[in-house]
């Protein structure tokens, strides 16, 4: 008897241990498709009532803010952010970084946008354009960053001249350093061989984008002691400044 009693407790532990199991994982299973309901759009999709523009150009936030207007109080799923965000950057090619968010505390949208900085403007294959920082050809400038010292000429189909962005970068507080004021930099591409017109009239091949300040001292001092010899204008040929060679001629 004792015997039989006992195998009917383990009996009886083990069923309520199954039916246990079984509950906890209808439940589960239910709690999933409530979430799936309650945040996929169902019961509480995000409808922000509100929003606010982080952006420190006034044209982008406007614009912005315009589209933004458009998305009050209607679903505001984390595809829709994207695609709010994709048109802002499409409507301001300007704009390096665009982000939509949503606050489900304060029922707010966001949006946080930066302009890239710009290096120049450039005359890219005859009409105007802004280099950034990043190496991109922008058609629009949404910062106030000032010129290279000279203006610059480029023609090429490439979308990106990262190597000719660092070089005006970079250039820019030196142009204090030129003996004769440049006035054209003029790239027939984006890979370095570009020529630099002087104001005497003087062309200077600069070669690669590389040893800017050393190239500008060791330019002074060739056109300095050429001048004296031949006169100008003065052919100057920077192209193998690596190997410590700079060749010059008179243009006359």
């Amino acid at each position: 008897m004792k015997v039989r009693n006992s195998l009917l407790r383990r009996g009886g532990a083990v069923a309520g241990a199954v039916l246990g199991l079984l509950a906890a994982a209808w439940l589960s299973a239910a709690g999933l498709k409530a979430a799936r309901g309650f945040f996929g759009g169902g019961i509480l999709s995000f409808k922000p009532d509100s929003f606010e523009v982080d952006c420190p150009s006034p044209s982008a936030a406007a614009s912005a803010r315009e589209l933004m207007a458009k998305a009050v109080n209607l679903p505001l799923s984390a595809r829709r952010c994207a695609e709010l965000a994709e048109e802002i950057r499409r409507r301001h090619p300007g704009l390096s970084e665009v982000s939509v968010g949503r606050n489900f505390i304060t029922g707010k949208a966001s949006v946080k946008a930066l302009p890239e900085e710009v290096v120049s403007p450039v005359l890219l294959n005859g009409a105007t354009a802004y280099l950034g920082v990043s190496g991109r050809f922008m058609t629009e400038s949404l910062r106030d960053d000032g010129a290279a010292p000279f203006a610059v000429s480029v023609r090429t189909q490439a979308k990106k001249a990262p190597a000719l962005a660092a070089f005006l970068a970079g250039v820019k507080p030196l142009g204090p350093l030129f003996a004769t004021r440049p006035l054209l930099l003029d790239c027939p591409g984006v890979s370095g061989d570009c020529r630099l017109g002087l104001e005497d009239g003087s062309t200077v091949f600069w070669g690669g984008f590389e040893f800017t300040r050393l190239k500008i001292l060791r330019l002074n001092e060739v056109m300095e002691d050429a001048a004296r010899k031949t006169g100008g204008p003065l052919r100057v040929d920077l192209r193998y400044f690596r190997e410590g060679k700079v060749f010059v001629s008179s243009l006359k």
